[in-house]
């Protein structure tokens, strides 16, 4: 997990596409906070502000500092559920809001990273990935940012299941099945010599029965 994060956000009551145009080119960036009790409120909030919130906790608990038209202020613990970004510049235009209780499990898809490539490659493998993400319950403040997945001592033909990865504590996982998470394979180039070598076998025995 990582420590808290905080963005500013003021509620706002214009909308349309001039509004949000207009937002736009002034360096902020228009969104929705939404709660499971259906509450839906409008809001803006910084871009560069949100561009480093959406880079540091993507799937983290972010307290949104909400400032009421009444000008006081309310912390909102969220996560970030929806981004649209600018079709060709890449820029956030839009960011969506989803409120959290902090003593209630939320399901999420975590990031897995893999490391140990290249101990596995040297041992003529070929990684094979089945999942990017694994879906996982726990309270909102048990988020882990990611799961690390060492296959360095795996060996051609060895496969590694949901099951075998180690959680962090308060993380269970949310699957039915046993999914496959990383695999082994032989490589392509070692595949390949083989069968040039079973071919080669074939033909000098041909050669040794026309003689």
């Amino acid at each position: 997990m990582t420590e808290s994060v905080s963005l500013q956000a003021e509620q706002r009551n214009n909308r349309g596409k001039t509004q949000t145009k207009k937002l736009r080119k002034e360096g902020m960036v228009p969104g929705i906070y939404y709660n499971r009790e259906g509450t839906n409120i409008p809001l803006t909030v910084g871009y560069g502000a949100v561009q480093a919130a959406y880079e540091r906790a993507q799937n983290q608990v972010i307290y949104l500092q909400l400032r009421n038209e009444d000008g006081s202020e309310s912390a909102k613990p969220s996560l970030i559920w929806d981004v649209q970004f600018h079709p060709t510049k890449g820029l956030i235009e839009h960011v969506d809001f989803v409120g959290v209780d902090m003593s209630r499990e939320v399901k999420m898809e975590i990031p897995v990273e893999y490391v140990g490539a290249d101990a596995v490659v040297d041992k003529g493998g070929s990684p094979i990935v089945y999942r990017e993400t694994v879906p996982v319950s726990c309270l909102p403040g048990n988020i882990p940012e990611k799961i690390e997945v060492d296959i360095s001592e795996l060996d051609v033909g060895d496969t590694v299941y949901f099951s075998q990865l180690t959680l962090s504590e308060g993380v269970s996982r949310d699957a039915t099945e046993d999914l496959w998470i990383v695999g082994v394979s032989a490589t392509h180039s070692e595949q390949t010599d083989f069968g040039e070598e079973e071919e080669g076998s074939a033909g000098e025995g041909e050669e040794e029965g026309e003689a």
